[in-house]
């Protein structure tokens, strides 16, 4: 019985743990459009996003982050995509989300590639040199902000030159940070698991 209940324990504690990593994210990889290998798409419409106009690439001009999906914004001219996100829960949630440079481009302007993001009332860019950056080569963005309750903005925009040679995007995800009680309840029920996997070998020898 003392077993059962602490794999009840452990369970309600990794389940509680499991459920402050969702995505709150919808389409965040950019997977629900189907394009074909080596081949991009200009849309209008995106499944989980608004948008007037977005670059769906596959395996071109790039690889994806996850997946096999990527978007550009800077489709004939600078685009944008936004959506709201449902915050259940006031608390601190993390924004992450890929970017790379598009090498290749050219003589263009060097921030041809800036990307802009805004997050409720939080914003930035991120820009690398597509001069000196290697194709393929991602980073990664992530930032933590303290959210109240209620839906709030997400969204990216193709910044600096508008030229249709802008940067990518992929994998997109916002997830409720987990407060340090849920790390504790996980550590407890391992820890308790664990206790009792070594009494019951010690009886069994």
């Amino acid at each position: 019985m003392k077993y059962i209940k602490s794999l009840l324990a452990l369970a309600v504690a990794t389940s509680a743990f499991g459920a402050q990593a969702t995505n709150l994210v919808t389409n965040g990889s950019f997977e629900s459009t189907s394009q074909a290998s080596g081949t991009y798409g200009v849309y209008t419409t995106l499944p989980g996003w608004d948008t007037w106009s977005v670059e769906v690439r596959n395996n071109l001009a790039g690889i994806a982050q996850d997946g096999a999906n990527f978007v550009e914004l800077d489709t004939t001219k600078n685009s944008n995509i936004s959506q709201n996100i449902s915050i259940a829960t006031a608390g601190a949630y993390q924004l992450s989300f890929w970017y790379d440079s598009r090498p290749g481009n050219g003589a263009r302007p060097t921030d041809t590639n800036l990307l802009a993001w805004t997050f409720g009332a939080n914003s930035g860019s991120i820009l690398n040199n597509w001069t000196t950056d290697v194709q393929g080569d991602w980073t990664n963005y992530t930032g933590t902000f303290n959210l109240a309750a209620g839906l709030v903005g997400l969204s990216f925009a193709a910044g600096g030159t508008s030229d249709s040679y802008g940067g990518s995007l992929d994998n997109v995800s916002v997830t409720l940070v987990p407060e340090p009680e849920s790390y504790a309840m996980l550590l407890a029920g391992l820890g308790l698991m664990g206790a009792i996997a070594r009494r019951r070998t010690a009886r069994e020898s």
